[in-house]
C-alpha cells in the first residue's frame, strides 16, 4: 500500500471572520496561529482514498458534498472513499452556509476552501510512497468529562463551574492513538523515521477558546508543530468522540495550549520506539453509508430535564425523517469511524469496545453537523449535550448499531 501526506493553510486571508465556537457572532481581531487542512492519500492494488482533517468547527452536509467534488477534480477517487473530519477548534471561522447572509466573507472563504482542497489532495497523491505501518497507543491524562452530577439529580456543566474540575469523575477517553507511516526507501535504519503520522485524541480543542479574539488551531496546531520540529514529518490530527470531553483547563489561554499540545506531541514522539510493526500485506477498505433516522421533535426536546437552561437546537424539520451518513476507513487492522456530529465519549467507547477491528478511532464532525449525539441516559439527566443535538433520542441506538453492523461487514470484506 502507498500513502502520501500534505498540508495547506486555510486561515481566512485577512484574518477576519466570525469565531465559530461560542455562538456570539464575535469577529476575530487577527491570527495567533494558522489553520490547516491536513490530507492523507491512500492507495492499494484495488482502492484509493483521501482523508482530510480541517481546523474548522464542523462542515454541513451540503458543503461536504461540494468539497468532495473538488477532491474528485484533483484525484481520481470514488466519492464515497473521500473522508473528512474537523478538529473542532472554536477559534476558527464560522462557515455555515445558513449564516452567509449575515457573514459576508463566507461565500469567498468557501471558494478559497475549495481551491485549497483540490491543492492539498493532489499534493498528497503526488507524495504517495510505499510505507511500513507502525502503530501504538498511549494514555494521556489531559482531558475530563464536563458533565457533573449531584445526588439531587442536578447536572452541572463544568466549564461554568471550573472549581469542579479537580473532582470531575465521569468517563473520559484518554487513549492517544498513533499511526506512523515510515518510508520503505530508507535502508539500514532499525527504527525507520516516519514521513507522516496520524494522531487521534478525544478532547475538545479549546484550551484558548474565548480567551482572545485571535484565530487559532488550538492544541492540534501545537501537536503538528512539535512533531514536525522533532521528527520532520507531517501530522494529520483527528479529534475523537469529544462531545463531552474537555481539556482540564478549558478557556485557560495560549500557555495552556502550548503545554497540552506539547504533552500530546511528546507522547507521539516517544512512543515510536516501542511501536508495533504491522506486517504486510495491508488492505485498504472504505465504506460510506446512510441510515434513515428522525430529527428531534419539540415534544422530545421539552421532555429533557432543564432544557430551558440552555440555548436549544431544533431543526426546521423537527420530528421528520432524515438520512444520516457515517463513514468507515480501514487501514489494515485500524478502523476510523466518521460520525455526523459531536458524538460523546461514552458512545465512542462503545464503538471501540464492539468493533471487530483491533484498533478503532472516531473521526469527529466527519459526515455532517447534526450537533451533539448523546448516549440515551444523557437525555434522562439533561444537560448541554442532550439539549444541543438535532437528532431524536430514539435515533441514537439505531445509528450506533448501523455503524457496528457496517464495521463487521467491512472487516469480513476480502
Amino acid at each position: 500500500m502507498k500513502a502520501g501526506f500534505a498540508e495547506t493553510i486555510i486561515t481566512p486571508k485577512n484574518g477576519r471572520c466570525i469565531l465559530a465556537g461560542y455562538g456570539e457572532d464575535l469577529y476575530s481581531h487577527g491570527v495567533h496561529d494558522d489553520l490547516y487542512a491536513s490530507a492523507v492519500y491512500f492507495e492499494d492494488e484495488s482502492s484509493k482514498a483521501v482523508l482530510i482533517s480541517f481546523d474548522l468547527i464542523g462542515l454541513d452536509g451540503e458543503l461536504i458534498a461540494r468539497l468532495k467534488s473538488k477532491v474528485q477534480e484533483a484525484v481520481n477517487v470514488n466519492f464515497d472513499s473521500i473522508f473528512f473530519t474537523c478538529t473542532h477548534t472554536h477559534e476558527g471561522p464560522e462557515i455555515s452556509l445558513s449564516k452567509a447572509s449575515v457573514a459576508d466573507y463566507i461565500p469567498e472563504y468557501i471558494e478559497f476552501l475549495e481551491s485549497k482542497v483540490k491543492q492539498v489532495s493532489k499534493e498528497a497523491a503526488l507524495n504517495a510512497q510505499d510505507f511500513e505501518l507502525r502503530v501504538n497507543r498511549s494514555y494521556v491524562d489531559e482531558n475530563i468529562n464536563r458533565r457533573f452530577f449531584l445526588n439531587t439529580e442536578v447536572n452541572l456543566y463544568i466549564p461554568k463551574y471550573k472549581e469542579l474540575i479537580p473532582v470531575a469523575y465521569e468517563y473520559a477517553d484518554k487513549e492517544l492513538g498513533i499511526l506512523y507511516f515510515c518510508s520503505k526507501n530508507v535502508k539500514g535504519a532499525k527504527w525507520p523515521h516516519p514521513y507522516g503520522v496520524i494522531v487521534n485524541y478525544t478532547m475538545h480543542p479549546l484550551t484558548a477558546g474565548n480567551t482572545s479574539l485571535l484565530i487559532s488551531a488550538d492544541v492540534p496546531g501545537v501537536v503538528r508543530e512539535v512533531i514536525k520540529e522533532s521528527m520532520e514529518c507531517l501530522t494529520c490530527y483527528i479529534t475523537g468522540a469529544a462531545g463531552d470531553n474537555h481539556p482540564k483547563a478549558p478557556e485557560g489561554g495560549f500557555a495552556e495550549t502550548r503545554r497540552v499540545g506539547s504533552v500530546i506531541a511528546t507522547e507521539v514522539i516517544k512512543r515510536r520506539w516501542d511501536s508495533l510493526l504491522i506486517e504486510d500485506p495491508l488492505k485498504l477498505k472504505c465504506l460510506t453509508r446512510s441510515i434513515r433516522l428522525k430529527y428531534r421533535s419539540i415534544e422530545e426536546l421539552k421532555a429533557i430535564p432543564g432544557w430551558e437552561n440552555f440555548p436549544p437546537r431544533i431543526s426546521e424539520k423537527a420530528g421528520e425523517p432524515v438520512d444520516v451518513s457515517y463513514s468507515l476507513l480501514a487501514i489494515g487492522p485500524v478502523l476510523f469511524i466518521g460520525v455526523p456530529g459531536e458524538l460523546v465519549s461514552e458512545l465512542g467507547r462503545v464503538l471501540k469496545w464492539c468493533s471487530p477491528f483491533k484498533r478503532t478511532y472516531i473521526m469527529y464532525q466527519a459526515t455532517g453537523n447534526l450537533g451533539y449525539i448523546a448516549h440515551p441516559n444523557a437525555y434522562r439527566w439533561g444537560g448541554y449535550e442532550a439539549v444541543s443535538g438535532l437528532l431524536s433520542p430514539s435515533s441514537v441506538r439505531p445509528l450506533i448499531n448501523a455503524i457496528l453492523d457496517s464495521a463487521e461487514e467491512l472487516y469480513m470484506r476480502e
